[in-house]
């Protein structure tokens, strides 16, 4: 749009807006009296905001010009924005975006889950399996432990059954020893009484 003001007076104009909504739409409705199709520009160039602005000649000593940002609602979809003029009205239409499209455009709101919460996991993932590790490693010491024990008992018991065994044999071999010395004692003593006996018939016989 060239350079229409030249040496005319200036007037600015406040639009009369008017914001409409429904289930699937944002409208915006915009008066602008006395303009025509080709002397307004819309600009959607800033994230969250729409541009209207407009200059025309009202005679050769005044025009009048609008110029207004207006923020936009967040969940719309700006690839799909509709324009229309007619009667000095303006029209732009703004689609929602759905729950699908959310997701696929990455929305804060949606479930996706942030790098954040991804990392939290996969640290809580790590000490799980490292929990996981040491209680293996310590099912596995104890196990070991209790066969040491059981086998260190089973060691004790056979040296305690031979142990016994020897005290009853030697029990055995000390009473056959026992019995020895007295048959030799007897023995001895019978010799004796037999020497004494023969003896005393020698000399008997001798008389």
């Amino acid at each position: 749009m060239g350079d229409i003001r030249g040496t005319r007076t200036v007037e600015e104009l406040v639009p009369h807006l008017n914001w409409i909504e429904d289930s699937m739409r944002h409208y915006l409705l915009v008066h602008l009296p006395g303009f025509r199709k080709e002397e307004v520009d819309v600009g959607l160039a800033y994230p969250g905001y729409v541009t209207i602005s407009g200059e025309r000649i009202v005679n050769d000593k005044k025009c009048t010009y609008f110029g207004q940002a207006l923020k936009l609602p967040e969940n719309l979809d700006m690839k799909k924005v509709g324009q229309s003029f007619e009667d000095e009205m303006l029209t732009l239409t703004f689609p929602k975006r759905t729950e699908e499209e959310e997701d696929e455009n990455g929305n804060p709101s949606t479930t996706k889950k942030s790098l954040q919460e991804e990392e939290e996991e996969e640290e809580e993932k790590q000490k799980e399996v490292i929990n996981e590790q040491n209680q293996t490693t310590h099912e596995q010491h104890c196990h070991a432990e209790s066969e040491e024990q059981s086998k260190q008992t089973d060691d004790d018991n056979i040296v305690n059954a031979t142990d016994n065994e020897m005290r009853k044999n030697g029990g055995i071999l000390e009473r056959v020893i026992n019995l020895l010395r007295n048959n030799i004692l007897l023995t001895l003593a019978l010799a004796f009484a037999l020497g004494v006996f023969a003896s005393k018939r020698f000399e008997s016989n001798g008389e």
